[in-house]
């Protein structure tokens, strides 16, 4: 079993067995708290438990996502010898958070609150089984030993695990070597996470924002040398240096991650109740071309260190969709595979894998969807529509009749077996509605997500149709890449379109979700197109639901027309 949480976004487990991963949970789909910032995944791991019908007596071990016993031991050294080159460094940088996050890390701190937590839950965890694993390398594990691939070079790119912000790695068979590393305070994610909260949006949860915003943007040649002046990187010796005079070193009396000098730079930063201007859009636009530059010489570095055209990406910035669709299409990229839990989330998964490589484990399955989670039986579905007075129709034809409502442009809840893990909604958990209509986009956006009007949408499409819409681009199961979508279809699918003439989609295979294909080819023969908007059912600021009473309020508190739990559908008086 591999874990993670205690500090931060994305707590999770992942339960693995014979090097086969049977479940994965994140915390905050039963905590109904978005990413449950700094919770250990007590609820997690009983889910992976339960869902086994296993006791913890039978885990053989469990690996922790972040090297806890070395970090409290060299953190204290290391800070103070970032923080030596500036003379006002302890004054302005926050060392109670310093001690906080010694604190939340703490090995004995982290076993304490696992056993408690969890005896809570009639669970009685024997410590002696927590094994704490280096960050970065759980990462790395947890894409390279799911691609598929016997050789690929790995790139880990996230705000820091441990000291560490990047990493480059070597996977070869069971193999995993270290090649790489650029240590704090030289963050890629820091430089990301500090415009993201710049721009008026959250950091390490909204960056998704800033990256939607930046198509709508201009290159400013004016507006780079500025950026270099925050972020400077040296193609040559794959250098990150980031200013902290930006950051954290000076008066910072707007944010916790910028100084006043980046505001002296770029102007005041926006309030989140401000209007976006050009202005803003333009610093998003740079800030991601800023990000793409940097990664793609990272890749180049990577591909002459390993001589593998192969590529994995993990880590929190590899959930940047277009960055990642950059580094498909580039010719020295043979084959991409990037973690669709990129985020700390994936990290339990790649804990679990390590651990198993350690007793004797030596193949892992490639990493073909993405449901490992909740699944409810049509008797437990049944059951809560009649204690909640709901009215409902079982059907046998489900994808037929929920294809004849998309086609009518109703907005449809699809809640259908496993739920998937990451950030994405692939089919199971979803928002769906008919990308053909001009306007679906505002409608999503407005009457259900209630999330800004500029945000795109995502198609999920069959992957026999896959390449008609996007060519002969690499495999996207996952919903991480983002291409061109084939220029003939830009006012047919106008509902999927991002202004800059991309999309997100999601390929789906009938082996894979058979309840989605259908829909998919059943909506395809009535409407032409076997595709369609697919959005996380939640709206903004929630988890994805996970159980059926999360869809039915979902459903009841959001302009949703239709919604088909399992085999039922319940419908709204129109």
């Amino acid at each position: 079993m591999g874990i993670f949480g205690g500090q931060g976004p994305n707590p999770s487990a992942a339960l693995l067995k014979d090097g086969v991963m049977v479940a994965m949970a994140e915390e905050e789909r039963f905590t109904r708290i978005k990413n449950a910032p700094s919770l250990l995944p007590i609820k997690s791991i009983k889910f992976c438990l339960d869902h086994e019908g296993i006791e913890i007596e039978q885990i053989e071990k469990i690996g922790f996502a972040w090297d806890c016993v070395n970090y409290v031991e060299n953190w204290p050294d290391f800070s103070k010898k970032m923080r030596a080159p500036y003379e006002s460094f302890d004054q302005t940088y926050d060392l109670n958070y310093e001690s906080r996050l010694l604190s939340n890390f703490n090995p004995d701190r982290i076993r304490h609150d696992l056993k408690f937590g969890l005896a809570k839950l009639g669970i009685k965890l024997d410590t002696k089984k927590i094994e704490f694993l280096n960050h970065h390398k759980c990462h790395a594990a947890s894409v390279y030993f799911q691609s598929g691939f016997k050789e690929s070079g790995v790139l880990c790119i996230d705000g820091s695990g441990e000291e560490i912000t990047t990493s480059m790695w070597m996977g070869s068979d069971t193999n995993l070597s270290l090649l790489w590393k650029s240590e704090l305070p030289n963050s890629i994610g820091g430089f990301y996470a500090t415009f993201t909260e710049f721009l008026g949006f959250k950091s390490n949860s909204e960056e998704g924002k800033l990256m939607g915003l930046a198509p709508y943007g201009e290159y400013s040649a004016e507006m780079q040398k500025k950026l270099q002046q925050v972020i400077a990187f040296d193609p040559e010796t794959a250098d990150i240096k980031v200013n902290l005079r930006m950051r954290f070193v000076g008066e910072r009396t707007y944010n916790s991650i910028f100084t006043d000098d980046l505001v002296t730079l770029f102007g005041p930063p926006r309030l989140a109740r401000d209007q976006i201007t050009q202005y803003h859009k333009d610093i998003a636009f740079n800030v991601q071309f800023k990000l793409e530059e940097i990664v793609t010489e990272l890749i180049l570095k990577l591909i002459s260190l390993t001589k593998s055209r192969n590529i994995c990406l993990a880590g929190g910035v590899a959930m940047n969709c277009k960055m990642n669709g950059k580094i498909a299409v580039r010719p020295e990229v043979k084959n991409i595979f990037v973690q669709p839990a990129s985020s700390d989330n994936g990290t339990s998964i790649g804990a679990a894998i390590l651990v198993a490589l350690e007793n004797g484990i030596n193949s892992f399955e490639e990493l073909n969807h993405c449901y490992y989670g909740s699944e409810y039986c049509d008797e437990e579905i049944e059951t809560l529509l009649i204690k909640s007075k709901v009215k409902y129709t079982k059907v046998e034809n489900l994808s037929e009749i929920i294809s004849n409502y998309l086609v009518e442009g109703k907005l449809v809840g699809w809640f259908q077996g496993k739920s998937e893990f990451g950030a994405r909604a692939l089919g199971n958990r979803s928002i769906l509605a008919n990308p053909l209509h001009k306007n679906m986009k505002d409608k999503l956006n407005l009457e259900v997500k209630h999330r800004e009007d500029w945000r795109p949408f995502c198609p999920s499409l069959t992957a026999e149709s896959y390449e008609t819409y996007f060519g002969k681009t690499a495999k996207s199961p996952f919903m991480i890449l983002a291409f061109p979508v084939i220029q003939q279809f830009h006012q047919i699918i106008p509902g999927v379109v991002h202004i800059d003439g991309t999309a997100r989609p999601q390929s789906v295979e009938k082996e894979h979700n058979p309840a989605f294909h259908s829909l998919l080819e059943t909506f395809g023969k009535k409407s032409g197109h076997p595709v369609l908007i697919n959005t996380s059912f939640n709206v903004q600021g929630e988890p994805i639901v996970d159980s059926p009473a999360d869809a039915l309020r979902c459903f009841f508190s959001t302009g949703l027309d239709v919604l088909a739990l399992g085999n039922y559908i319940i419908t709204k008086n129109n």
